[in-house]
């Protein structure tokens, strides 16, 4: 019999993601949660908070307690050490979770934040549950798609973080590009939360075969896109994107004026050491890499510690 799982996170698409991934490995996944503590705490889990009590949470806990809870960000890393304190669940924790990781049974921690200890598995990357047959599915599902010119130009939009140069000249060299490879081909532009009016607005001229920023857009077609997507341009914010993107084998270009300043630096320097990840130029290329999917892996080393 499988072991009961619950999926903890912010609500992030990228941490409830991972989170749900990981967990579907590790059990039956009984419950997906969104967390949020009340006020002061949301500001200050896990790191200048002590333990929260359950009450602290805004919304009621299910019943029974799993018997394992995977979170993934900060919020999810307090709800793990309010569910271990109440209940004998064992807790696994996604992405540095800036306390002492013994605090957990088990931390997954990208290998760019340099997180060390004997409960601790280096990912690269974020973790996600792209394969082929996740592929193959998708692509039933989102069979509309198909009749779009190939080759397909995929364009996946984060938005501003610290370190990382995207400007208006990156989006006017964006927009020369793009333009000329639709030409022989077709374009589909995603945006996410993330990203700002701004951006949007600085790529209103080019001309998309399918563009989606928002709800209002209808149904977001992101799986769809990474599913069909011949090539794939992703602005250098987004390790959750970039991994997925490259979890497809396709061409995978990088978006941002220079490389990226610290962790995230040392993930794209690795991506385009390992032959996975390239600077966007000019002329579309075409080049073959081992395909970026870590969670077998990561699922096995997680189970050989929750075990011990």
């Amino acid at each position: 019999m499988n072991k009961s799982v619950w999926a903890i996170s912010d609500g992030a698409a990228g941490n409830e993601r991972q989170a749900c991934a990981l967990a579907s490995r590790l059990g039956d996944i009984a419950a997906t949660l969104r967390v949020r503590p009340r006020w002061p705490w949301a500001s200050l889990v896990p790191r200048f908070s002590p333990v929260l009590a359950v009450s602290a949470w805004r919304d009621p806990w299910p019943s029974p307690w799993p018997e394992i809870a995977v979170g993934a960000g900060r919020l999810a890393a307090g709800a793990l050490l309010t569910i271990r304190r109440a209940a004998p669940t064992r807790t696994v924790q996604i992405l540095d979770p800036r306390i002492d990781p013994a605090r957990f049974d088990v931390v997954v921690a990208p290998t760019h934040d340099g997180l060390r200890g004997d409960n601790v598995v280096q990912s690269l990357g974020s973790l996600h549950d792209i394969n082929d047959a996740w592929l193959k599915r998708e692509r039933i599902a989102h069979a509309p798609l198909s009749r779009l010119a190939s080759p397909r130009t995929v364009v996946l939009l984060g938005g501003p973080r610290r370190g990382v140069t995207i400007n208006a000249a990156s989006f006017a060299r964006l927009t020369n590009i793009v333009e000329g490879w639709r030409r022989q081909g077709s374009l589909l532009l995603i945006a996410s939360r993330r990203t700002p009016a701004n951006w949007l607005r600085a790529l209103d001229a080019i001309h998309c075969d399918l563009r989606w920023s928002s709800e209002a857009d209808g149904q977001n077609p992101y799986r769809g896109a990474l599913a069909w997507g011949d090539r794939f341009i992703v602005t250098a914010d987004s390790v959750n994107m970039q991994s997925e993107a490259l979890a497809t084998g396709k061409p995978v270009y990088s978006l941002c004026e220079k490389v990226p300043l610290g962790k995230l630096g040392d993930f794209h320097r690795e991506l385009v050491e390992t032959g996975r990840l390239r600077p966007l130029r000019a002329e579309p290329a075409q080049w073959r890499y081992q395909p970026l999917r870590e969670l077998d892996r990561i699922a096995t080393e997680v189970r050989a510690l929750l075990a011990r």
